[in-house]
């Protein structure tokens, strides 16, 4: 058999292209199921974002009307938000769930004698171990958010941060190093 025949011989070319095309599409089924793991992880992660922010907005009924928060009520909320995470899926791996909480409040309106919005105080506080959760803008930087309340008085704002680091087989895949992405979501609510 020469080279010529090789490259015009028809037979078992069903295999040799069943052969490249099954890797391809191994590794395409590899990054859609990483895809949907993540998106999956996401949508768990602004579920509980927004639950727990929820809690927050209660300030009245669930902290004795007290709008400033302290370590102790960030700690609770980063329990609570385990908590939601171990009942939506049981197997995740919540050792490095990190909670990030910012408030920010506004001097009276009133007592300041202009309709311009002053921050009285902001604030973040941090609850749980893992690597550096920060949201995509700290609240500070969004008071053009917080609305004027019925009583002429700016309303409060919060922001909470859930961030989970996760495994991403598509890298692990691809790459010989074990990269964890970051996966986090945040909400924002005023008080009540």
């Amino acid at each position: 058999m020469n080279v010529h025949d090789l490259c015009t011989d028809r037979r078992g070319s069903v295999a040799v292209e069943f052969a490249t095309i099954s890797v391809l599409l191994v590794v395409f089924i590899f990054f859609l199921t990483d895809l949907v793991v993540r998106q999956a992880t996401i949508g768990r992660l602004d579920r509980v974002s927004y639950s727990v922010a929820g809690t927050l907005r209660e300030r009245i009924q669930l902290y004795d009307a007290r709008e400033e928060l302290n370590q102790r009520d960030v700690d609770q909320i980063a329990k609570l938000a385990a908590r939601m995470l171990t009942d939506m899926h049981e197997e995740a791996d919540l050792s490095k769930l990190k909670l990030v909480v910012e408030e920010l409040h506004f001097e009276d309106a009133t007592s300041v004698g202009n309709t311009n919005k002053e921050i009285s105080f902001y604030r973040s506080w941090q609850s749980g171990s893992g690597s550096s959760c920060a949201p995509p803008q700290t609240l500070n930087r969004l008071i053009q958010l917080a609305p004027k309340g019925s009583y002429g008085r700016w309303v409060p704002l919060y922001q909470v941060t859930v961030c989970l680091p996760t495994t991403s087989w598509y890298t692990r895949l691809t790459t010989s190093r074990t990269i964890t992405p970051l996966l986090s979501s945040f909400a924002i609510v005023m008080a009540r």
